[in-house]
């Protein structure tokens, strides 16, 4: 059964007292006050609410008494069952109008409540299904092939990942033509197995400039799929600052290794190296696209070359890896990579 809590009433409380001019105060199902106008009586038994409890119906008391105020007392019924009650304090003839719209407001709270529980539910267990996808142990056994249909995935057939980075709040709308799942907050996970349909969501999505996109090769597992659009994004917001779309199969070899990398000691502590300063990780990102260009990477960030060479060299110094160096410069590839949690 559904009950109100203290803050679901507190809050009716406060809103309904600005245009209210009368107390208001909102029992449970136990006639204890959980919401109220006059704090000092919260948490005291409300004998009005619980005549109204037992009789199962309006309650009105005429008159002040030693344990109650006079005023209107609404039973709060759901599905035949009482949640609590709304009381008002005051004439009896001016505050039933009041009593009824305070009692309706709760029951329009109640019916929001509950489907956003449900909501929530339905959300998690979807969510819960998701992540035993991606455990690469998870075995497609007839219960788990079943329960992914009614999701809209063919676990039989092969697939192809696109997992998708918002800056802000997640708009599920761009991809509900596709099965997708949200593993974390601001992302979602499509789940493409025609593919042709690859293509037409990407231009789908070309219209979302600020959103990343990460593609994973086809595969037979989804976590196959799923870890490689991961390591593909950490290449992609790692090694670059105007591209926005990666493949997988395009950066497969250092995606892979990176991960590989990340697992020694050594290597994690440096990718902190650069973390604070973003000036530095962008001037190294431009080296790395124009191909140690220094002209081409002087252009691309709008700076003198002299700058850019006080800026490598304050790289060299920070991290004791010079850009100009091939080998140096590998290991910074893997800093920038790693550094992306």
């Amino acid at each position: 059964m559904y009950e109100l809590t203290p803050k679901q009433a507190q809050k009716i409380v406060n809103k309904m007292m600005k245009d209210i001019p009368y107390n208001i105060n909102i029992m449970d199902k136990t006639g204890i006050i959980i919401g109220s106008g006059n704090k000092k009586r919260i948490g005291t038994l409300h004998h009005g609410a619980v005549a109204a409890i037992k009789q199962k119906k309006i309650v009105p008391i005429e008159q002040d008494e030693e344990f109650v105020k006079k005023g209107i007392n609404l039973p709060i019924e759901w599905n035949n069952d009482i949640l609590g009650v709304v009381g008002i304090s005051g004439e009896i003839k001016e505050t039933s109008p009041f009593g009824k719209l305070v009692k309706s407001t709760v029951l329009l709270l109640i019916e929001q409540s509950i489907a956003s529980e449900k909501e929530n539910m339905r959300k998690n267990v979807k969510h819960d299904f998701f992540n035993l996808l991606i455990d690469p142990t998870t075995i497609y056994t007839k219960d788990i092939t079943d329960q992914a249909l009614f999701y809209d995935v063919h676990l039989n057939k092969p697939s192809q990942l696109v997992y998708i980075e918002f800056p802000k709040n997640v708009d599920e709308t761009i991809v509900n033509n596709y099965p997708f799942f949200q593993p974390y907050q601001n992302t979602l996970c499509v789940v493409v197995q025609e593919p042709n349909n690859i293509k037409e969501l990407q231009e789908q999505l070309a219209k979302y400039q600020d959103v990343f996109l990460s593609i994973s090769k086809i595969n037979d597992k989804i976590a196959d799929g799923f870890l490689q659009t991961k390591l593909a994004l950490k290449v992609l917001k790692g090694l670059f600052f105007h591209q926005k779309v990666i493949f997988y199969a395009d950066c497969e070899f250092i995606a892979d290794l990176s991960y590989s990398l990340r697992k020694i000691k050594k290597t994690a502590l440096q990718s902190d190296l650069l973390e604070t300063n973003d000036e530095l990780i962008k001037t190294l990102q431009a080296y790395l696209n124009c191909n140690m260009n220094m002209n081409e990477t002087a252009n691309q960030l709008t700076v003198h070359r002299n700058t850019l060479n006080y800026r490598l060299n304050r790289i060299h110094k920070i991290t004791g890896k010079d850009p100009k160096n091939i080998l140096d410069l590998l290991e910074l590839i893997f800093m920038l990579i790693n550094r992306i949690k």
